[in-house]
């Protein structure tokens, strides 16, 4: 097999995107009837689950949670031992910051950080 010039590879992965997106959205589209038909009433979080012709289904209803972190922050000391035991704090690396470092303090915080490398992102663009 001859292997595929970079104009062929460029339109066999713009073809398989076109499918793999169509995919995804006709996938959505079934979720969210199976989430319709499944919910049960004023149900906001929790796992509803049917059996139906050899096939069990559950559907998981969730909530997203953000916090106000700057005034969390500033309200923390008023806060009761059980409503602050509500929230995590999770660590996060300033990427602008990290690089910025260098000697002793860029070991410093290299001693806290795991790194792997991530997946390549590709983006073609009509040009």
């Amino acid at each position: 097999m001859k292997p595929m010039s970079l104009t062929e590879l460029i339109a066999a992965r713009i073809a398989a995107k076109r499918a793999e997106d169509a995919a995804v959205a006709a996938r959505r589209e079934v979720d969210a009837e199976l989430a319709l038909l499944l919910k049960e009433r004023d149900m906001l979080e929790g796992t509803v689950s049917a059996k139906e012709n050899g096939f069990k289904i559950s559907v998981t209803y969730k909530v997203d949670r953000k916090v106000d972190t700057d005034k969390l922050q500033a309200d923390w000391s008023q806060l009761s031992p059980a409503a602050s035991a509500a929230f995590k704090w999770k660590a996060d690396v300033s990427v602008s910051a990290l690089r910025k470092l260098v000697g002793a303090d860029a070991q410093a915080a290299a001693a806290y950080i795991t790194t792997k490398p991530a997946t390549p992102s590709i983006t073609i663009e009509a040009i």
